[in-house]
């Protein structure tokens, strides 16, 4: 049998791990999530203008519609904007969990410190004459966001807009933004609802990133886990804008599970081919 010289064992070359390689290696924290904060959202061209129109809803107190296919950061634009506002001069009431109206009302009743009546009509006329009451003793206006907007039922529209009337139809105590998928808009045009369609001064659909500002996009994410900006080539991030449409919760999707890809394939750049390798996948599954 064949000895081993002490010797040679300790000039044998260790094998590198996959930092000392310069491989890439999951992150503590994962990109392409939610936006749950400021540093997670650039700023892009329908950003800025869903930004004017909404200071323009509230600054006439308005109301305001804000409708998108699903995915497109209708929620996340609008919490962008309301989040900028100082909190000394405005009241911010989101409601967005609730689709049946009786909920919804006692849920706005809560949210402003007030005690729900037994009855929805009495709990309106409450709600109303302390908005009325908060802007007069306060100073502070009060914007309403009712997201998820196309799930509500025809009456309790009526009801949100009711409430921008006060001193004869003279002024709205407060401003309103719903926020809906596309079904909305069409809705509102229709028999029933001329009033509330009236008073829907301010409109914007968001459509979502273009080819560039997904591009953008993906390299800011990049930067904020720490990895280089160039890790997607330019081909993938167009390859993932036209499969996802530029819709932003379908980029982050399709961007991550290319990211996750690469990672563990310790490959050092996500190209094309592996990001058709994962809508290949996808459709699969």
């Amino acid at each position: 049998m064949k000895t081993i010289d002490k010797n040679q064992v300790s000039e044998v070359t260790p094998v590198k791990n996959q930092t000392q390689l310069n491989l890439p290696t999951l992150p503590g924290r994962l990109p392409f999530g939610k936006a749950s904060s400021k540093d997670q959202i650039i700023n892009y061209s329908q950003l800025e203008e869903v930004r004017n129109l909404l200071h323009l809803t509230f600054g006439t107190r308005s109301m305001g519609l804000i409708t998108g296919e699903a995915g497109t950061g209708k929620t996340t634009a609008v919490r962008t904007v309301t989040d900028e506002l100082p909190t000394n001069k405005y009241s911010i009431i989101y409601l967005g969990q609730d689709q049946d109206g009786s909920n919804l009302c006692r849920r706005l009743s809560l949210s402003l410190g007030l005690k729900p009546r037994l009855s929805r009509t009495h709990t309106l006329l409450t709600v109303s004459q302390h908005l009325s009451d908060t802007r007069l003793e306060q100073g502070r206006e009060v914007i309403l966001v009712v997201d998820e907007a196309h799930l509500l039922d025809n009456a309790t529209l009526e009801d949100i807009r009711l409430l921008t009337n006060n001193n004869f139809d003279t002024q709205s105590p407060l401003s309103v933004v719903l926020v809906g998928q596309l079904p909305l808009r069409t809705r509102l045009k229709g028999i029933g609802f001329e009033a509330l369609n009236q008073r829907l001064r301010f409109r914007y659909s968001l459509e979502g990133f273009n080819e560039q500002e997904t591009e953008l996009y993906i390299r800011h994410h990049m930067r904020l886990v720490e990895f280089p900006a160039d890790f997607f080539e330019p081909a993938a991030c167009k390859l993932i804008f036209q499969a996802g449409r530029g819709v932003i919760r379908e980029i982050n999707n399709l961007a991550l599970l290319s990211f996750l890809k690469a990672c563990n394939s310790s490959l050092k750049q996500v190209d094309a081919k592996l990001v058709k390798h994962v809508l290949d996948q996808r459709e699969l599954n």
